[in-house]
């Protein structure tokens, strides 16, 4: 998005209200400033001289989750998402960046993962990791590294069963989307390069991965950067790979799982931007027998978690907020069992549950598809 872009949003965003009540950090702390005509009004401000960054401006550009749901809510799709993206840009470029996400940001570049300890993919046999020219070569993304390595064990089972040849990156590093969204654009794409050269020289049949941020850097930033990312590689997300078996008669499953109350969260990285509602939805139904309950706000209109924009990590306790309001359309449902297809998703409905007197149950819906595994 241009500066010419970036002034037209400005231009009409800060004299509309229209889309305050989509935004779910405003939803969580009734601060007008968090809305995009809040964002738009302190950026003119900014540019005509009356205002300058401060700490407190910095930090409330850093408490947009970038969900997208306010252009989805717009007349006009104005992108008022980039438009906090590029107000980061220009607060990175500044050497102005609040520390806790600088910190951030450092540990994506130096490690490949936000947080401070590099990962390892335990209990993962050796003989998985690194081979070429694999039928699946599977990206598990840094949250469920470090946070959900369950999900990859889950995944293996699945993959035992189908007779499936895959594979893993022996360091995977980081996809680049994190740094992208908290406005470091260069680092982001050398980034981006390391990991499309890792990737390429793999040559798998098909790139894999459960992570809607990493499947979005694959299928929409690697083509705009120009990486020269092998464009004829299918870019799958695990919901659209294992529907996929499924309906190839790949995948039989044949064990038991009681689950009557299910409910399902769209992620805004894989629903709302990657325009993927059906194959999570379609697993859902076959594993059991009935379609999920859906919430107040789904699909395009799914409201966000919280994790967007890793602001579990850069504002946890906003974050928190977002989660919980995002808990109350759930226990709306009825349900007592909440299926999402996103890492984040999942850690941060989990932390935010906390101390709450409703608690609901977690999956992913690679759990939920390896638990009908017998």
């Amino acid at each position: 998005m241009g500066v010419q872009d970036v002034q037209e949003i400005i231009k009409s965003c800060r004299f509309c209200f229209m889309c305050r009540h989509a935004c779910p950090t405003f939803l969580a702390t009734k601060l007008d400033s968090h809305t995009p005509r809040g964002y738009a009004l302190l950026l003119s401000r900014i540019a005509e001289g009356y205002r300058d960054w401060t700490p407190e401006t910095m930090d409330r550009f850093y408490q947009c989750s970038q969900c997208g749901l306010c252009r989805e809510d717009c007349e006009y799709h104005w992108q008022e998402d980039e438009l906090v993206r590029h107000a980061r840009e220009e607060i990175v470029q500044q050497n102005r960046t609040p520390e806790r996400v600088a910190q951030i940001a450092t540990a994506l570049i130096r490690n490949g993962t936000p947080y401070q300890d590099k990962d390892k993919l335990s209990d993962i046999p050796q003989e998985i990791i690194g081979k070429k020219q694999a039928e699946v070569l599977y990206f598990a993304g840094c949250s469920t590294r470090h946070s959900h390595s369950a999900l990859i064990e889950a995944l293996a089972k699945i993959f035992r069963t189908a007779g499936i040849e895959w594979t893993m990156l022996e360091d995977e590093g980081c996809c680049g989307t994190s740094l992208y969204e908290l406005g470091y654009t260069e680092a982001a794409k050398a980034t981006a390069h390391t990991l499309a050269s890792k990737i390429t020289e793999a040559t798998p049949k098909i790139l894999l991965t459960g992570c809607p941020h990493c499947l979005r850097a694959f299928k929409e930033f690697y083509a705009q950067w120009e990486l020269g990312f092998d464009p004829d590689i299918p870019i799958l997300h695990t919901s659209q790979y294992l529907a996929r078996l499924l309906t190839e008669g790949r995948l039989h499953l044949n064990g038991k799982v009681d689950l009557s109350a299910v409910c399902y969260h769209d992620p805004c990285q894989l629903g709302r931007k990657m325009q993927e509602y059906d194959a999570p939805r379609q697993l859902i139904e076959i594993v059991t027998g009935q379609a999920p309950r859906e919430l107040f706000h789904h699909k395009a209109l799914a409201e966000c978690c919280g994790a967007g924009s890793v602001m579990f990590l850069t504002d946890p306790e906003i974050a928190s907020k977002v989660a919980g309001k995002r808990l109350e359309r759930i226990a709306e449902t009825g349900a007592d069992r909440i299926i999402t297809a996103c890492q984040n998703c999942k850690t941060i409905l989990l932390a935010a549950q906390n101390g709450a007197d409703q608690v609901f149950s977690v999956m992913d819906i690679v759990e939920l598809v390896a638990a009908k595994i017998s």
